[in-house]
């Protein structure tokens, strides 16, 4: 009986976005809601939609949250339709739903702004504008509410559309520093240079210690003329010396043009000032790495700390850098260690074991990652990969391939596994192994791109089974169409064909992409076969002066030469 209700469920959700597409324009705000209780209809539709968002069709559940708020005439249902109508990038069916939750409650600003936001996204600038000249009425929020305009406006495609309408809205408040400062920015990106300085100057007047419109100014400036927008800093900082965000951004500069003796003056002054902070201090020490000053970066990366920075983790990862490259890995060692949790938790024992790997030995690497036991599937996947890699590539082949076999029965569900499990299959000639665990991989994750890739590339290099080979490798570019290593396999295979210009096409854009040394390998091998042998000599000579010893390159190069 369970079963069979799952499958009515399923057979409903599917047909969703067909069942409401009709009903799109049949509400209306002043009839009384059709559902005022907790029906069996409503249980119903509400159960479908929970199912639905739980096991990932959020399309459908948002269809079935907007249907239940018209039927309801309840706000919370329409807010819970919005929320997944944008989750899911369903811009048509989250307008609709921020709309019914809008003339549902006139009140709420954030329907109203998401609406907006919605409509401006889709370039619908017209329908946007009395929405926003609504929500600029609110004092409180307006001029937070330009400046959020102009991220908005950004992104809308037609920069001079984006103009007139910020000019529009704007028009009311003359006197208002962030009205100005939106036009300019949206002029700015528009190509209108004269507005865009006209309007900077207007917002000087108004507030000329705004160091939002300072910097902007700055930036435009820097574009065409980089001495020049110090000048601009300068000027600044003569009048505002406690500006800490235009002083930053006058040590940055100087930094780029390789003033480091003035850069690091302005350093000092941003570390030691009263308005100094832990991300001050951070910041100081980054531009110093820039630098290549190692000593000030720790100097200061420790300061930070000392002010209380809120992400320690951050600065012990920068501090074991440095740290190896002053060839103290144990001191590297040190910090990583006291990062135990977190985002930077596996980057951290990862990079720790690298250490241990290199300046150790391979066994004490490999020890140092197994004694890390509550870990998810995720983190047991990638330590498992580095003590294969680790293995692997110091020529212990062997060991590397019983670690993988012994594992394959903790990752039995796992496609990145199996993709890893075949790859290593392959390097150890076992083709058939690689063969099957990569179709095992894709049947677990059947868009797994890499997958498909790897699998037609295997039979193209061995030149079998072409037009499987090809077959795979469509699929694989229709998933990920501008991966470099895909279009070099297309080539590739195309190459194996015959087809010498349209494998030229494909490997030349892979190439174009992505200067690989085993594209070079194979760019080069296309033009030979074409005749054009003083070109793919060049092609694999300028790539052996970056990649001596790749032996794919190497060996290409030596054959046909």
């Amino acid at each position: 009986m369970f079963k069979n209700l799952i499958v009515s469920f399923t057979i409903f959700v599917s047909f969703l976005p067909v069942c409401f597409a009709a009903n799109e324009d049949s509400f209306n705000i002043n009839s009384p809601a059709q559902i005022q209780e907790a029906s069996p209809e409503f249980v119903y539709k509400f159960l479908l939609a929970e199912i639905a968002a739980q096991r990932g069709d959020l399309n459908s559940a948002g269809h079935l949250y907007l249907d239940l708020a018209k039927l309801t005439k309840s706000v919370p249902l329409a807010q819970r339709a919005t929320e997944i109508a944008t989750a899911s990038r369903n811009g048509r069916l989250a307008m609709d739903s921020a709309e019914i939750w809008r003339q549902l409650d006139k009140e709420s600003i954030e329907a109203q702004q998401i609406l907006a936001e919605l409509l401006i996204a889709s370039g619908n600038l017209g329908k946007a504008r009395p929405l926003i000249e609504e929500l600029l009425k609110q004092e409180k929020t307006r001029a937070d509410g330009f400046l959020y305009l102009n991220s908005l406006l950004a992104k809308v495609e037609n920069k001079k559309n984006a103009l007139r309408f910020i000019v529009s809205v704007a028009k009311p408040y003359e006197k208002m520093p962030e009205a100005h400062f939106s036009i300019a920015h949206a002029a700015y990106f528009a190509g209108d240079k004269k507005l865009a300085e006209k309007e900077l100057d207007i917002v000087e007047k108004l507030d000329p210690k705004w160091e939002t419109a300072v910097l902007f100014k700055g930036y435009m400036i820097a574009q065409e003329w980089p001495e020049k927008a110090l000048e601009h800093y300068k000027s600044f900082l003569r009048k505002y010396p406690s500006s800490n965000e235009v002083r930053l951004e006058y040590a940055k500069t100087l930094t780029q043009l390789r003033k480091y003796d003035l850069a690091k003056k302005e350093f000092l002054k941003l570390v030691n000032g009263s308005l100094a902070s832990p991300e001050i201090s951070l910041t100081v020490a980054l531009l110093a790495l820039e630098l290549e000053d190692r000593d000030l970066a720790e100097k200061y990366l420790n300061q930070s700390l000392e002010r209380g920075y809120n992400y320690p983790d951050k600065i012990y990862m920068y501090l074991a850098r440095i740290y190896e490259e002053k060839n103290e890995p144990n001191v590297a060692i040190k910090y990583l260690d006291k990062i135990d949790t977190g985002n930077l938790f596996l980057e951290a024992k990862l990079y720790a074991a690298d250490i241990i790997a290199r300046h150790k030995s391979i066994d004490e690497a490999v020890i140092s990652l197994d004694q890390y036991k509550n870990l998810n599937e995720q983190e047991k996947l990638k330590f498992l990969q580095a003590k294969t890699s680790l293995y692997f590539n110091n020529n212990r082949q062997q060991d590397a391939w019983t670690l993988m076999s012994k594992q394959e029965e903790n990752f039995k569900k796992s496609p990145e596994f199996k993709f890893d499990y075949a790859l290593l299959a392959e390097k150890m000639g076992n083709t058939l192994l690689m063969e099957q665990l990569l179709k095992e991989a894709i049947k677990l994750k059947p868009d797994y791109a890499l997958a498909y890739n790897a699998l037609g590339y295997s039979y193209a290099d061995r030149n079998i089974k072409l037009q499987e080979a090809k077959k795979n490798i469509e699929i694989a570019l229709s998933i990920l169409p501008n991966n470099h290593y895909i279009l070099d396999s297309m080539g590739w295979v195309h190459y194996r064909l015959g087809n010498l210009d349209i494998a030229y096409q494909f490997v030349k854009k892979a190439f174009d992409i992505q200067e690989d040394p085993e594209i070079a390998a194979h760019l080069g091998e296309i033009l030979w076969r074409q005749g054009k042998k003083s070109e793919a000599k060049k092609i694999w000579n300028d790539s052996l002066k970056v990649h001596p010893s790749n032996n794919i390159l190497v060996e290409t190069a030596r054959k046909l030469q």
